[in-house]
């Protein structure tokens, strides 16, 4: 999920970014660390994000897809069972 435009994020990007990343208002403004009211205002287009803004919201997307990939790779591969008799 990158920016068109990674000096000036859309409201409609910041969306999209929230919706790929299963997020919503609180838990966006609190892995940004911004308040709720500011996160809101960048939604609305009140206020527009900076560009580290942008870049943290894509370094968080960047970390989940990443996440994904490693939990899809642990799901295809099956640990060996070994099993040790005792006497």
């Amino acid at each position: 999920m990158f920016f068109f435009d990674i000096d000036n994020p859309k409201p409609e990007e910041i969306k999209k970014w929230m919706k790929i990343n299963n997020l919503n208002i609180e838990k966006a403004s609190e892995i940004l660390g911004l308040s709720k009211r500011q996160f809101s205002r960048f939604l609305s287009g009140e206020t527009y994000a900076k560009r580290v803004h942008s870049l943290a919201m894509q370094m968080v997307w960047l970390i989940s897809e990443n996440k994904r990939e490693f939990d899809n790779k642990l799901v295809k591969k099956k640990a060996k069972k070994i099993s040790i008799p005792i006497k």
